[in-house]
């Protein structure tokens, strides 16, 4: 892979995710030999990377070269679903111009290169690996920001609602009211901006919001259905089962 000018000379890499009660992690700057692209898939938090401090949130990726102190942590009451990679370079400067941060709309793409590495980290695959670790150095480098509508920073910020909030029940006419706009022009700019309805949109967030409260959580099918907005476990039950072919408790083993 081409970063840059430069051939990037990959000489480890390690995947990890982490998601445990009052999870915390700092850093001292210059503590860590190499890089870690890190990403938030799930709940909420902080991180702040020497003076800048960012409001963590679903799509959020980060590039940390560890020459700034490092201090995260999750909310109370949210389990944040971070996962990372861990590399080094044997020549780490072609990628210390890269920003710190990007933001990822469509982050179920960036997830799928995750879960690839890993599962070829699982075999062991080390041509695997750097074929999947460089793809989403690719992605991370070549993300550009696109030219602003007149309501897509007021859309992006409903849909961090949207991620935040899942269990909440949205009102489209109050949604729209919000925006100065009739119901159905609402729906047909979100959709312009989004890909789908916003109604679409509240249900992919909380079908990847059960996701990973069934992976990562302990907590009860019941309580998942109330997180994830839905009056009650039959109702969620065959909602899951329409998206994903499987009940929540078969999702669960």
């Amino acid at each position: 892979m081409r970063t840059g000018e430069m051939y990037m000379e990959i000489t480890s890499m390690h995947y990890g995710k982490h998601c445990v009660p009052e999870w915390k992690w700092q850093v001292p700057a210059g503590c860590h030999p190499g890089f870690t692209l890190w990403s938030i898939w799930g709940g909420e938090g902080q991180i702040t990377l020497g003076k800048n401090c960012y409001k963590l949130s679903i799509g959020d990726v980060f590039l940390i070269n560890y020459k700034k102190d490092v201090d995260a942590y999750q909310t109370e009451h949210t389990s944040l679903d971070v996962r990372y990679i861990d590399f080094t370079l044997r020549n780490p400067d072609i990628l210390f111009d890269l920003p710190e941060h990007r933001r990822f709309d469509q982050y179920h793409f960036v997830l799928e290169l995750f879960n690839r590495f890993r599962s070829a980290e699982e075999r062991t695959s080390l041509q695997q690996m750097r074929i999947w670790l460089e793809a989403l150095l690719t992605e991370y480098q070549h993300i550009t920001a696109t030219t602003a509508g007149a309501y897509t920073i007021k859309i992006d910020e409903l849909c961090r609602v949207f991620q935040q909030h899942p269990q909440l029940q949205y009102d489209m006419s109050e949604l729209a009211q919000n925006f100065s706009l009739t119901t159905d022009h609402f729906i047909r700019i979100f959709k312009q901006e989004r890909g789908v309805t916003p109604y679409a949109y509240l249900q992919r967030c909380r079908l990847e919001t059960a996701k990973t409260l069934l992976r990562m959580s302990t907590l009860s099918i019941t309580d998942i259905a109330s997180s994830c907005g839905f009056s009650d476990i039959y109702n969620f039950s065959r909602f899951f089962q329409s998206k994903t072919g499987m009940s929540p408790s078969r999702f669960r083993i």
